[in-house]
């Protein structure tokens, strides 16, 4: 009798097993898929088709050569041809040239080169005429570009002296002292100043 009943106990629990395995395979093999049939493709776009005339041939126009001999390059005059044109045209000018004398211009005189001194550097003595110092380099500037604007060839250096910067305003260089004593004169009754000539450090 318990022997039966094991027998029976084991075949129950065999067959639920068999149950949890198979059961669920079998009902989603049952389960109904549901597939979206709505088309996706867009509708058709509303285009008008654009319609092109045929081409009409224009009258009245040469037609083109053949392509051998569209770029062919005119043939060249024969050697003789040439050889006999030059020499006409050169007995010509010898002609032409014996009815009217060639003169020949002398040849310019060049202007004697001024011996300038040389100090020890090797470069020629140049003065230039110190107009004023100033405190500011603005000033100077203003002073400067009046003086350029009037034809000077002005410039401005500015040294530093202990604790204070000075301004310069130079007009020069000139090589030939007599013209920056002019300068300097001129100068002097514009801007009422005693302006100084002194010599150029390059």
């Amino acid at each position: 009798m318990k022997y039966t009943l094991k027998h029976r106990l084991i075949g129950a629990a065999f067959l639920a097993a068999i149950a949890v395995i198979f059961l669920p395979s079998f009902f989603k093999e049952k389960q109904i898929n549901s597939v979206n049939t709505r088309s996706q493709i867009p509708t058709r776009p509303g285009i008008v088709p654009v319609e092109f005339n045929a081409p009409t041939p224009v009258p009245n126009i040469e037609p083109a050569p053949a392509p051998e001999a569209m770029f062919v390059p005119d043939e060249p005059a024969p050697a003789e041809q040439l050889i006999s044109s030059s020499s006409a045209s050169a007995s010509s000018l010898v002609s032409s040239n014996k009815s009217t004398p060639v003169t020949i211009p002398a040849p310019a005189k060049t202007a004697a080169v001024i011996a300038m001194p040389l100090n020890a550097q090797g470069l020629p003595d140049a003065w230039v005429v110190q107009v004023g110092s100033f405190s500011t380099k603005e000033a100077a500037n203003k002073v400067c570009n009046d003086l350029q604007a009037d034809g000077f060839k002005a410039y401005v250096r500015t040294v530093h002296s202990g604790s204070s910067t000075i301004s310069r305003v130079y007009i020069g260089p000139k090589l030939d002292k007599t013209q920056a004593l002019a300068i300097k004169t001129q100068i002097d009754k514009r801007l009422k100043v005693n302006s100084m000539v002194m010599h150029f450090q390059p």
